[in-house]
């Protein structure tokens, strides 16, 4: 009988190199679509979290006659009579370690059994609170960003948890004050122009006279990576630190040392902190020229409102600009409940104009 040998099938060795080849130049080219693709839903999901924070802030509002305290006191007096003189308060505890807008909003986010395990009669910064310090809530998470930290995880009365959302504080500092030489021009002198988010008491819309849709209510900041101990006020929101806002002071992820986000109290968390720098440094935040972050601005008590430094410890004298890890801009929320996204780019004069509440500009279209 009479058999033939069958032809192969296979592949040569040359065959499978040009695949291989055509295989990697197509994933080469595909993959930055990928990567635009995600990030696209991360910005989205991002975007849908500010809006959801937006419309719990208008019901808050609607239910209190204006939007939370940005800072439940302003001086340590506030706090002592709210507290009955200090009863309770953890030694060395400051107006700052006290609540600020983050708990009061729990309620409207869905959250009430979080806000119940705040002592209302107890400051945020006393070990009774410490449960609600420390729970993680994916709705302060830009899903960009590296994620909700751990912050003085340890210590029962320090330990929180640092977020991405902040309120907005109005065009300057977080003592909403002026800048500069006054009388002047834009940016040599810079008038405090309001802000829907005020210290001790609520916010009303009805002073929001720029209009609610030209007016920021939040936006994002960059989260710093866990630290042992304190890692100063940047993104953490949960107090009244300072890092529960943002100004519009500068634009959005503003780069270069004439840029940095000015911080108090430095001397207590950057200096001999190799942890705190590394992380700060890691998440791409502007240093100033002599490496550290800004310090805060310098001012006479001619310049500001007494209440601006009373207890200030340089607190009421940060500022903080929109930051994030989306290509090109932010996401910001406005006082209507609108949320877009900033370009990087945008006008100094006009991201300020957005910032204020009763500021009066004129913006040429």
């Amino acid at each position: 009988m009479n058999t033939k040998r069958r032809s192969s099938a296979a592949f040569t060795l040359v065959e499978l190199l040009v695949v291989i080849a055509i295989i990697g130049i197509l994933v080469a080219l595909l993959l930055p679509a990928i990567q635009a693709a995600r990030e696209a839903a991360r910005r989205s999901q991002c975007m849908n979290n500010l809006r959801q924070l937006g419309v719990a802030m208008l019901n808050f509002e609607g239910s209190n006659k204006g939007l939370p305290p940005m800072a439940l006191n302003w001086s340590n007096k506030e706090m002592n009579d709210r507290y009955k003189n200090a009863a309770g308060l953890p030694a060395g505890a400051g107006w700052y370690d006290d609540h600020g807008w983050y708990i009061p909003l729990m309620p409207y986010i869905e959250e009430a059994g979080l806000a119940g395990l705040v002592n209302p009669d107890k400051a945020f910064s006393d070990v009774s609170n410490l449960a609600a310090r420390q729970q993680f809530l994916p709705i302060h998470s830009c899903p960009s960003d590296i994620g909700l930290q751990r912050n003085e995880w340890a210590d029962s009365n320090w330990a929180r948890v640092r977020s991405n959302y902040v309120v907005n504080a109005g065009n300057t500092v977080y003592g909403q004050h002026k800048l500069g030489t006054c009388p002047g021009t834009f940016p040599a002198c810079i008038e405090f122009g309001g802000a829907p988010f005020v210290p001790s008491k609520v916010g009303k819309l009805s002073r929001i006279t720029d209009g609610t849709a030209n007016t920021l209510m939040m936006s994002e900041v960059l989260v710093l990576p866990e630290t042992a101990g304190w890692g100063g006020p940047y993104s953490d929101a949960q107090t009244a630190l300072g890092g529960q806002v943002f100004t519009g002071f500068h634009t959005p992820n503003a780069q270069g040392a004439e840029n940095a986000d000015a911080l108090a109290r430095q001397g207590e968390w950057w200096t001999g902190r190799p942890d705190v720098q590394a992380g700060w440094l890691a998440q791409g935040l502007p240093v100033a020229a002599d490496g550290d972050p800004a310090d805060p601005v310098s001012v006479s008590s001619r310049e500001v409102p007494p209440a601006a430094l009373v207890n200030s410890n340089f607190h009421k004298q940060q500022h903080i600009a929109a930051r994030s890890k989306h290509p090109g801009g932010v996401n910001a929320s406005r006082c209507d409940g609108s949320v877009d996204f900033v370009s990087d780019s945008i006008d100094r004069y006009v991201w300020n104009a957005m910032t204020t509440a009763a500021g009066n500009e004129v913006i040429s279209q």
